[in-house]
């Protein structure tokens, strides 16, 4: 005669290694399973990872899905994103009421072009602390982009009566020489330049009329942006020096990134052909 078998999963005693991860998940929304790899288990296999957040996703802790391939390029990899059991985690670590705790299981799945976005955002933020593990530099803070940090800077004068400042995400270093404060975009080539010139001209204005100082108590930032391909980098390069952009704007690739350091130097900005360190 046979029996029933119990499907239920045995319950799951968290680690710490595992809260950070949930933290991670949480702060960038989405994660792919090697870009936690590299902040988590830099120490451990690439099987030891999959096997902890497949557990944190069996017990609720996080959901997943799969990366679409659009026309063959890329590899299909699992992205993850909060669950339940996850958002109760982080409340309860950041000791916050569970309200305010940003997620909504609906909310975990997007459009295409949208999840390709904020993948590259979670990309800077990665190749950012594992840069920073080794070094003396600290990250003070950093505040993934959303609708607080969206200005419509006033452009009277101009044919449109406002340019939009929205960065993809806003942070500080400080190091030996002082507080670095950035702002990031993150470009993906579907943007036209038109569009990427308006921003270099709201930046520019954001700072002159000491609305940003007022707003964040600092004097000054720079804008990094980060492009998708080096053909992109340039055409990025020249209409924010045809737009009036200097040395407050410097930009690099994703795959320079990742074959050095952001924190190396490999910034380009419109007025000089050398490149620097974003914290020069």
């Amino acid at each position: 005669m046979k029996t029933a078998r119990n499907n239920r999963i045995a319950p799951m005693r968290l680690t710490a290694r595992d809260v950070s991860i949930i933290l991670s998940v949480y702060e960038n929304r989405f994660l792919k399973r090697d870009q936690i790899q590299r902040l988590h288990f830099a120490d451990a296999s690439r099987i030891a990872c999959t096997l902890r957040i497949k557990k944190l996703y069996e017990h609720k802790f996080l959901d997943r899905f799969e990366k679409p391939v659009i026309r063959g390029n890329g590899s299909q990899q699992m992205i993850y994103a909060l669950n339940r059991r996850g958002a109760d985690v982080v409340a309860a670590t950041l000791e916050i009421d569970r309200h305010k705790v940003k997620w909504n299981r609906a909310n975990n799945y997007v459009e295409f072009l949208f999840l390709e976005h904020t993948l590259g955002i979670s990309e800077f933020r990665v190749c950012l602390d594992v840069a920073l593990a080794d070094r003396s530099e600290e990250l003070i803070f950093y505040q993934r982009g959303d609708r607080s940090h969206l200005r419509r800077i006033n452009m009277t004068g101009a044919k449109k009566k406002y340019f939009v400042v929205a960065p993809d995400a806003f942070f500080g270093i400080e190091s030996g020489r002082g507080k670095h404060v950035f702002f990031l975009e993150v470009d993906m080539g579907t943007e036209p330049l038109s569009r990427f010139a308006e921003k270099i001209v709201a930046y520019k204005r954001y700072w002159k009329s000491h609305q940003y100082t007022e707003e964040y108590g600092f004097n000054h930032f720079r804008v990094l942006t980060v492009a998708e391909s080096e053909r992109r980098l340039i055409n990025l390069i020249k209409a924010t020096g045809k737009a009036g952009g200097q040395r407050m704007f410097l930009f690099t690739t994703f795959g320079t990134i990742h074959a050095q350091s952001p924190l190396g130097s490999i910034w380009l900005s419109p007025t000089t052909s050398s490149p620097t360190s974003m914290l020069e």
